[in-house]
């Protein structure tokens, strides 16, 4: 992996010449998250990834492949800082190796970001959490994503036993639920895709503790974690997982739910980079 290695470095090189001093808060959008996100941003700068060598890109509706840096608007005082947003994740099912898949949060965090916040689109295990709904990680439970610190995808090391109690940080999260005080936190469980889970997957899963389910951010919570990063998730429940009330998920529904509950997704956001104590 001494190649996988090479281009991180090089990412790291690229980020600093053109986007000069990293950011203190690295965040990577999920589905239907780029446009609510952007508008947080001012005195920005952006860099296009699919013009970038060593740069996975997705080929996903709903992701773009850009950075976007730039300093967090009407920070209250003390609470400025520099926050960069990702729109380039890509996934297991779309034939991309662990490390390949966390390439990128790999070079932000090498680069020197010190908090990654990694955002997604997934589906509710309880009618409890309807669509819309908005759901901070308290763990995961990961049912097939390949994992980035196995031997041959840790970026030259071998093997690495990496702790993942309390890996979702729990001062970080605790910040953002005393400003988000209706927010449930709740446990993801991660399915390797692309198909949807069966009504029957989906039973199993809710009964072994899940809340939501979807087809990524763990891998890239894993590295990050494994570096030093501070990490925090959140789901955006976009629909109800097959089988609950009838459900039957499509794309489409996921992207239509993230666009109708823009506004508040982009009021935890906020309150999410405003709780990480950089």
């Amino acid at each position: 992996m001494f190649e996988e290695c090479t281009k991180v470095d090089a990412l790291v090189e690229i980020l600093g010449r053109r986007l000069g001093p990293p950011p203190q808060v690295a965040v990577v959008l999920g589905s239907g998250w780029k446009e609510l996100a952007s508008d947080l941003l001012e005195n920005t700068e952006g860099l296009d990834l699919r013009g970038l060598d060593n740069w996975m890109c997705p080929k996903v509706e709903g992701h773009g492949a850009d950075l976007l840096i730039g300093d967090l608007k009407d920070a209250p005082e003390g609470k400025a800082r520099r926050v960069l947003l990702c729109s380039g994740r890509v996934h297991s099912y779309e034939g991309y190796e662990a490390a390949e898949i966390v390439r990128g949060v790999r070079a932000l965090v090498n680069w020197g970001a010190s908090h990654v916040l990694l955002l997604n689109a997934a589906g509710s295990l309880t009618t409890d959490r309807p669509a819309g709904s908005l759901m901070p990680f308290s763990d995961h439970i990961n049912f097939g994503l390949p994992n980035p610190v196995r031997c041959g995808e840790n970026c030259g090391h071998g093997a690495q036993f990496v702790n993942l109690v309390d890996m979702y940080d729990p001062a970080w999260r605790a910040g953002l639920l005393e400003q988000q005080p209706h927010l449930q936190e709740g446990v993801y469980v991660g399915m390797k895709g692309p198909s949807y889970e069966t009504p029957a997957e989906v039973r199993m899963v809710a009964k072994m503790g899940g809340d939501a389910v979807g087809m990524s951010t763990i891998p890239e919570a894993i590295a990050a974690h494994a570096l030093g990063a501070k990490v925090m998730a959140i789901s955006l429940l976009t629909n109800m997982a097959a089988g609950i009330e009838g459900s039957n998920p499509s794309h489409e529904e996921v992207l239509e739910t993230a666009t109708a509950n823009a506004q508040a997704a982009a009021d935890v956001l906020r309150s999410a980079l405003l709780a990480a104590t950089v």
